[in-house]
């Protein structure tokens, strides 16, 4: 008698781009330490630094990368063999610095970088994808095709501007309606609100968007002191202001509506970036 084996299931897997624009808000430290926070939640977490010609998510764990995605396109390892593991069984995918041309992939190499993704057997929770600053078109495609889109801030114009004009094209391009604000090196939660206030404000008057805020990271000398030592802050100062308030947004997160659910795994995640890279196909 043939018994017919079950088909493979997949739990349900989140997952979302920490995105802020403009360099230097911020959006790694929180991207990496996020990560943390939900492994040490016991989440299946797999953190992907999408920065694929500056990265640097491996070394603010204090990881070594002998190999890196460049390696994957290569075709000289597969994407599992890539894979870190970090603080409470994190997985980390570094990629590259220093290489020009992985900051201007091709189509077809942006094709062999989804197939190693779509080959994972990795059973995942949350994925969090660090990327890249800018508004170029491998950001903006990566940062669409993601389930929850979070967007860093500063109480600085540049970094107000830049993050307006990312949430601009996504939602012109892709029409995104739905962004969560972290409002990132503030002095109190007051400052942190107000900042917030202000943006949604300037936004609302163009764009019909949702913008949820989920909380704001303090200024703390925990966190420099962290990066100085390549660690977590999650790890070094557990109960520093900036890993309460990274926790806090961690949580609100978890109780951020699910609107537009990714049922399935990590491949249903690279068939919609395969999709808005064949919209952008010229025919």
């Amino acid at each position: 008698m043939n018994i017919k084996q079950p088909s493979k299931t997949f739990s349900p897997l989140r997952v979302m781009s920490v995105t802020g624009g403009k360099g230097g808000v911020g959006k790694s430290t929180i991207a990496v330490n996020m990560a943390v926070c939900y492994a040490k939640m016991n989440k299946k977490v797999l953190l992907f630094d999408a920065d694929l010609g500056l990265a640097n998510v491996d070394l603010m764990l204090g990881l070594r990368a002998k190999r890196t995605i460049h390696d994957v396109l290569d075709g000289q390892c597969t994407l599992e063999e890539v894979c870190l593991e970090g603080p409470y069984g994190l997985k980390v995918i570094p990629s590259t610095s220093g290489i020009q041309k992985m900051a201007d992939l091709g189509s077809v190499d942006i094709s062999r970088l989804i197939q190693s993704f779509s080959s994972m057997t990795s059973d995942v929770d949350i994925m969090i994808i660090d990327m890249a600053s800018g508004v170029s078109s491998q950001v903006i495609d990566f940062t669409q095709a993601t389930q929850d889109i979070v967007v860093v801030i500063c109480n600085n114009p540049a970094s107000l501007m830049d993050s307006y004009a990312v949430i601009k094209i996504l939602h012109q391009k892709y029409a995104r309606s739905r962004f969560g604000i972290v409002v990132n090196k503030v002095k109190s939660s007051y400052e942190g609100f107000e900042v917030y206030n202000k943006f949604q404000d300037v936004t609302a008057k163009f764009f019909n968007i949702n913008m949820h805020y989920l909380g704001h990271i303090p200024q703390d000398e925990c966190v420099h002191l962290s990066a100085l030592e390549g660690v977590s802050i999650v790890d070094k100062y557990p109960q520093s202001s900036a890993v309460i308030a990274l926790e806090k947004v961690c949580r609100g997160i978890n109780q951020w509506p699910d609107d537009s659910p990714l049922t399935g795994g990590i491949q249903f995640f690279f068939e919609r970036l395969i999709r808005s890279q064949l919209d952008n196909v010229e025919i």
